[in-house]
Order: C-alpha cells, then structure tokens, then sequence
C-alpha cells in the first residue's frame, strides 16, 4: 500500500486524543487540537488507538492505514475512494480535503 504524499507530512508527530464514530462518520480528534473527519464505508474495527503518534498514512483506493510510531497500524474502509476526508487544524481552518 503506497503512502498518501500529501496526507502523512501533515499528520505525522500528531498524536491520537480520542476517536469516536457515529453511523457513517468516524472522527480522529488531536492533541494539537486538530480533528480528522472520515467518511467509512464500514464501522471502524476499533476505537482503541489513543495517545499513539502517528508515523505515516498508507492509502490504496477506499482502504487507508494509520501507521503509528509503536508499530501499530488502523485499517479504514472509507465509503469511497476520494471525497471522504477532511482534516482541520485546531483553529478549524481546513487543511486537506480529499
């Protein structure tokens, strides 16, 4: 899986604050203040990823990877290839939208 260019400069050092899911829309919510909001294509397999940094993002398609700096990796089924992910910094200012 090839790591997405444009989204892991700008997540990687973050570190997970909390992770939370409702119907279709996962959120991934920063240390920095910043969130990432992510359109699933299923129920994410676990919300237990917390307090981990991430190192890289890793996407093929709808599917996309957060891999963290422990070695541990989040699999996301998005509902679609493009158009389900929007991240924005902690002044809310959007800073990728894909």
């Amino acid at each position: 899986m090839a790591a997405n260019k444009k989204l892991t400069p700008l997540l990687a050092g973050r570190t997970v604050k909390a992770v939370s899911q409702i119907d279709a829309l996962a959120t991934i919510s920063f240390a920095d203040g910043s969130s990432m909001m992510i359109k699933t294509g299923s129920p994410l397999a676990g919300l237990d990823f917390q307090e981990r940094r991430v190192l890289k993002v890793r996407q093929t398609g709808a599917l996309m990877n957060l891999d963290f700096e422990d070695g541990s990796t989040v699999e996301i089924q998005m509902a679609e290839a493009m158009s389900c992910v929007m991240l924005r910094d902690g002044r809310g200012t959007l800073e990728y939208a894909d």
